[in-house]
């Protein structure tokens, strides 16, 4: 079954440009940054010492972006190939408030015992409010109980539409597994524009190369 509309490899859509295919380079540039992030501070002994850790991991830098990393479970993180990936884009709507947001955030993290083979979750978030999520999980039908699950449909349909003008959503993989965070590409792309009404919807598939 569709997600909405059908792009092409490369289609352009007035009036819906952040579904323009060159958002999805740099949403991979993005999303393998933030790989190589999943491995590099959980080799600093010091930030992932998880014997006096008992959340996540929680960063900025001179940029203004602050980092939240849950190493949800890092023995099969660091451990297993042909990993699946959502990376989230999420644009924020002028003067949203974020407090429901955050509230939010809490209740995914209480969720996430329910889910075994979710397997981390990094957030980015910039200056201006917007997010970046990278998600790793075992293997795809992961994803869709993730997706399913009754507290992540209800806090999508509550509290994302007044938050964010629009979302994408990438769906791919890890080949080597965080060996090679590099080795990252996208699937297929899933648009969301809460501008309009009813909310438009479309997605693009891809190949290896992203």
């Amino acid at each position: 079954m569709g997600f909405g509309v059908a792009l092409g490899a490369v289609e352009k859509v007035e009036g819906h440009r952040f579904s323009d295919v060159e958002h999805t380079h740099h949403d991979l540039a993005t999303m393998r940054k933030m790989a190589r992030q999943l491995v590099n501070t959980y080799e600093d002994p010091l930030v992932c010492d998880f014997t006096m850790r008992n959340g996540p991991v929680c960063q900025s830098d001179p940029q203004g972006r602050h980092f939240r990393i849950y190493y949800i479970q890092p023995d099969r993180l660091f451990s297993t190939r042909n990993l699946a990936v959502v990376g989230f884009f999420g644009h924020k709507r002028p003067k949203a408030d974020i407090r429901p947001l955050l509230k939010a955030d809490k209740l995914f993290e209480a969720e996430f015992p329910n889910h075994p083979n979710l397997l981390s979750l990094s957030t980015v978030r910039v200056a201006n409010g917007d997010f970046g999520n990278l998600v790793v999980f075992a293997d795809p039908a992961a994803i869709s109980k993730w997706n399913n699950s009754e507290v992540h449909r209800r806090l999508v349909a509550e509290i994302s539409p007044p938050y964010y003008l629009t979302i994408r959503l990438n769906n791919g993989w890890l080949p080597r597994g965080l060996e090679d965070p590099d080795g990252l590409w996208i699937k297929r792309v899933k648009y969301i524009d809460y501008s309009s009404a009813p909310y438009w919807r479309a997605e693009r598939t891809l190949g290896p190369s992203g």
